[in-house]
C-alpha cells in the first residue's frame, strides 16, 4: 500500500473528512520533510513511512475531536502551535481547518527555515511564523493571554510545558498537550503547578492513531483565569525550580 492510500485510509479509519486536494497538500509536505530531514535532522523519524504514521497521522489525529475543541473558538480564531518544530502539528492542521489562524513558534533557525519554505511551497495562506523562546513570547502583550488555543506536541517536562504555554492562553480558552501513557503519572503531580497558572484539567480525549501501537491522548486544560505576571520566568528557573 502506498503513502496516499495509507493516508486515506487511516483519516476514514479516524472518521476525518478530507478532500483529493488536501491529500495531496499532505503528500508535498512529506515528501519536504523526508527530503530535509536528511540533511537537517528535523524530526528523529527517518523512513516515510515511519514519519507518515508517527507524526503525520498522530499531529492530525486530534481532528477526530475536531467540533469538542474546535468548534467552539468565539473570538479571533488563533491557534498557537507551541514548539512546531517541523510544523507539527500546526501546519498539518492549517490544511484542515482553513478558517483558523495558525501561529507555528519555534526558536531554532534551521526549523524557522524550514517552516517559511513549508508555508510557501504548499500555499499555507493561514499560517503565521514566529521565532522565539516561549519564556520571553510569553510576556509580551502582543502574544501573551492572546489566543484561543494553545497546541503543544513537543517533548518537555510537563510542568516545564505548562509553564510555557499557559500564559500565551485567552481567559475560557483552551490548552491541549499531545501526551503518551505518561499524562496519568504526569497529571498526579502537576494538578497545582496548572492550577498556579490559571488553568484547570478540563478532558483526557484518548484516540487510536491508524498503525500506531502506542497509545495516545489529549490533555484540554481550560484557561480559567489570568497567569500571574511572574510567568513564564527564566528557562533555568522553570527547570530547576518546579512549580
Amino acid at each position: 500500500m502506498n503513502v496516499d492510500d495509507i493516508l486515506r485510509q487511516s483519516l476514514r479509519e479516524l472518521g476525518i473528512g478530507f478532500s483529493s486536494s488536501q491529500i495531496e497538500t499532505l503528500g508535498k509536505y512529506l515528501d519536504l520533510v523526508y527530503e530535509h530531514n536528511q540533511r537537517f535532522n528535523l524530526i528523529g523519524t527517518k523512513d516515510k513511512k515511519g514519519i507518515l504514521i508517527r507524526h503525520v497521522l498522530d499531529s492530525i489525529s486530534i481532528l477526530r475531536y475536531e467540533k469538542m475543541i474546535f468548534g467552539d473558538m468565539s473570538h479571533s480564531g488563533r491557534v498557537l502551535d507551541a514548539g512546531s518544530g517541523a510544523g507539527l502539528p500546526g501546519a498539518l492542521l492549517s490544511i484542515f481547518l482553513n478558517d483558523k489562524i495558525f501561529y507555528l513558534l519555534d526558536k531554532t533557525l534551521k526549523k524557522i527555515n524550514f517552516l517559511t519554505m513549508v508555508v510557501k511551497e504548499l500555499g499555507l495562506n493561514n499560517v503565521r511564523i514566529i521565532r522565539g523562546r516561549a519564556e520571553e513570547l510569553g510576556k509580551e502583550a502582543l502574544y501573551r493571554e492572546t489566543f484561543d488555543i494553545v497546541i503543544s506536541r513537543a517533548v518537555a517536562r510537563f510542568d516545564i510545558l505548562s509553564e510555557l504555554t499557559i500564559p500565551f492562553c485567552r481567559i475560557n480558552g483552551k490548552i491541549i498537550f499531545y501526551k503518551s501513557k505518561k499524562i496519568f503519572a504526569e497529571l498526579e503531580g502537576n494538578r497545582e503547578a496548572i492550577s498556579k497558572l490559571g488553568g484547570k484539567v478540563n478532558n483526557l480525549l484518548e484516540v487510536e492513531v491508524p498503525n500506531l501501537n502506542e497509545y495516545r491522548a489529549f490533555l484540554v486544560i481550560k484557561k480559567i483565569r489570568k497567569s500571574p505576571g511572574i510567568y513564564p520566568r527564566n528557562f533555568n528557573k522553570i527547570t530547576k525550580q518546579p512549580l
